[in-house]
């Protein structure tokens, strides 16, 4: 990514009405921009935060590798396949999709994820148990963050 496209971002989002606006690429780099109504972060701003997101990435990353290591041994983890907002339920008045315990199959729809305003049902991968919810409902996620654990 090079400093025009960046501020070609930068120009696209001062010229819509979004407030706020988070990218993540295929290397990892992560933009997030926030307009508060008059100029968009400073350049360095935008570097700098840039900076900490990758190392916080790698941090998280490094810590979910070795739950991932432990888990891998007894349970199938089902991850999020994007950045989003976690739900839990179809709609705030209906019931959970999975609690645990429940036996659920391939195909079985265990959350949703909202990306951009999208709804993403997220499908289970594996046949068995839920055996842990990892993330709470409205919560945010990240690319690869560990959802559920599947006995």
């Amino acid at each position: 990514m090079d400093y025009s496209e960046i501020k070609q971002i930068m120009k696209d989002m001062e010229n819509s009405k979004l407030s706020e606006m988070m990218i993540e690429f295929p290397d990892g780099t992560k933009i997030s921009l926030k307009n508060a109504g008059k100029e968009l972060p400073h350049m360095q701003e935008l570097e700098l935060k840039q900076e900490i997101r990758q190392v916080e990435t790698e941090e998280v990353s490094k810590s979910d590798e070795k739950v991932s290591e432990k888990t891998e041994e007894k349970f199938q983890v089902v991850t999020s396949p994007m950045v989003g907002t976690f739900y839990a339920k179809p709609s705030p008045t209906a019931d959970n999709f999975v609690e645990v315990g429940k036996k659920v199959k391939k195909g079985d729809v265990l959350c949703i994820i909202e990306a951009m305003k999208l709804m993403n049902e997220i499908e289970s991968e594996y046949d068995g148990e839920i055996a842990e919810i990892l993330v709470k409902d409205g919560d945010m996620v990240d690319y690869g963050k560990p959802l559920f654990r599947i006995k």
